[in-house]
């Protein structure tokens, strides 16, 4: 899965670039079909705040793509929270995936 990161208004440093890496590449063990996914991190405010930072995240994979966008004090925190939403999205895909192909296979003769 290719993970392209688009950084606006921040500063691309290779730590949050391997916390990217981590977080994001937990999506392939729930989609293995997964083909890409999009980072943009974007600072909103020059001035400290709780929304300071915009973290959104589109992981394209095959049907509906998903995305999760997250605002917080810092750009590792936001991305914290959207990795955590995008993780809980894929599981219950799958989980009712498998739920529906098992009901499916119970009713066969």
């Amino acid at each position: 899965m290719d993970i392209l990161i688009q950084a606006d208004g921040v500063t691309l440093t290779e730590a949050i670039r391997d916390v990217i890496d981590e977080k994001i590449g937990r999506v392939e063990q729930y989609a293995p079909r997964a083909l890409r996914a999009r980072v943009r991190l974007r600072k909103v405010s020059a001035h400290p705040s709780q929304r300071q930072y915009v973290v959104r995240v589109l992981v394209e994979i095959p049907g509906a793509d998903l995305s999760a966008e997250e605002s917080g004090a810092n750009a590792i925190s936001a991305l914290d929270v959207v990795a955590g939403k995008i993780e809980r999205r894929l599981r219950k895909r799958k989980t009712d995936r498998l739920a529906r192909r098992a009901r499916g296979a119970r009713h066969r003769p």
